[in-house]
């Protein structure tokens, strides 16, 4: 049997009463995230004329011609205009600082090259790698310019093709453009990806700050030692810390997706491929927990450990930070933690960060943040398993 008698179930209560004493921690990061949660969707909810969802895009044209012109009006009757110089400090902080999406170059001969059906190596652009808006400006770039090319093939002069070409164009653009920035790419609200994505920092600083403390006051070395000179078996002892262990994880997950259900009042199937991303990566950040409460720390040290670990890894991998504003060696460090694969899931199942879903991508983070659970309890085991061989030892 699992656990038996009620006396048997002393570490299992006494687990429970230590953890009524360090709710207050796990309450305070719930109400700052319930609190930073309401202001993102006051904020989102602002964003509702389909102005707002218009792309910024800088445009330097270094042919000046007539037909770069009209390029222009084009791109900018879709878009919101930003004003840049064709200086590449300026463009790259631009990009960077989110002020503009997409920078695109018009290269001198522009015009000549159009009015002689030369379509090839018009442009150059800046952009943040694998945009998912950048790709959606580019795929009406080439639509625009092969509507020209046909009208010219057609017999129509320059300027008539590149002015019906606005025409035809413009009209399939707006739905598409619009959907992508308010839902996410995912028929959820864009607001819902961010929720999840905090739960990352969230839920792995609640755990430390909560599961820590219990399982450090259980390994104490007096109790450790009364524990073992009793008639409780070191078996049972463990599965009574992990049946406490589990019900506080649960809960802490159960929680949040209630939260989510009734805020968000959706149930799709991509919701609850979030809240399956959401579980595995807790299970991970369980083990994390587990580990650190093997050494011997104090309260101080668990926050200030909780804020290092929870902070860093969120800046490592994406959370606070899109990944796709990421450098190539921060996200090769990001790889090394959990938090990096549940972010990454989450970009592909809410369209953020350039995040395109993919069922084979998505289980491969789901697999790979298994893995780093398994990997986590099997460290906090070794180490649980080298306490108790010191403490037979000593007894001895």
């Amino acid at each position: 049997m699992f656990l038996q008698g009620g006396v048997n179930m002393q570490v299992f209560k006494t687990f429970m009463k230590i953890l009524k004493t360090r709710l207050t921690s796990a309450i305070l990061y719930l109400v700052i995230f319930m609190v930073i949660a309401v202001i993102m969707a006051d904020t989102a909810k602002d964003n509702n004329d389909y102005e707002d969802y218009k792309m910024s895009i800088s445009v330097i044209d270094r042919d000046n011609s007539a037909e770069s012109r009209r390029l222009q009006d084009f791109i900018f009757s879709g878009n919101k205009k930003v004003e840049l110089a064709d200086d590449e400090d300026e463009v790259i902080d631009a990009v960077y600082y989110q002020r503009a999406n997409y920078v695109l170059y018009i290269n001198k001969g522009f015009g000549d090259k159009i009015n002689a059906g030369d379509f090839d190596g018009l442009f150059e652009n800046f952009k943040m790698p694998s945009s998912y808006g950048g790709q959606l400006f580019e795929s009406r770039l080439d639509n625009y310019l092969s509507s020209v090319k046909a009208y010219m093939t057609a017999g129509e002069s320059t300027e008539n093709a590149m002015e019906l070409a606005k025409t035809a164009v413009s009209q399939q653009v707006n739905a598409e453009l619009k959907n992508f920035n308010n839902k996410g790419g995912t028929g959820m609200p864009a607001i819902f990806g961010y929720y999840f994505q905090y739960l990352a920092y969230v839920m792995l600083s609640m755990l430390i700050v909560t599961l820590c403390p219990v399982i450090l006051t259980l390994n104490r070395k007096g109790v450790r030692e009364r524990t073992m000179c009793s008639s409780l078996t070191s078996a049972n002892y463990s599965r009574q810390t992990a049946l406490g262990a589990s019900i506080l994880v649960f809960s802490i997950w159960l929680l949040f997706m209630i939260v989510a259900i009734i805020w968000g009042r959706t149930l799709s199937v991509k919701f609850w491929l979030a809240c399956l991303n959401s579980f595995v990566y807790i299970i991970a950040a369980a083990g994390i927990a587990m580990i650190i409460a093997q050494f011997d720390l104090s309260d101080n040290g668990i926050t200030a450990i909780s804020n290092i670990i929870g902070l860093g890894m969120s800046f490592l991998c994406g959370v606070f930070v899109p990944q796709e504003l990421l450098t190539g060696g921060v996200l090769a460090v990001g790889r090394l933690f959990p938090a990096y694969w549940y972010t990454k899931a989450n970009n592909m199942l809410f369209g953020m960060s350039g995040g395109v879903f993919s069922t084979k991508e998505y289980l491969i983070c789901i697999g790979i943040e298994a893995l780093f659970a398994i990997a986590f309890f099997a460290v906090a085991a070794l180490l649980v398993k080298q306490k108790r061989e010191g403490d037979v030892n000593s007894l001895a």
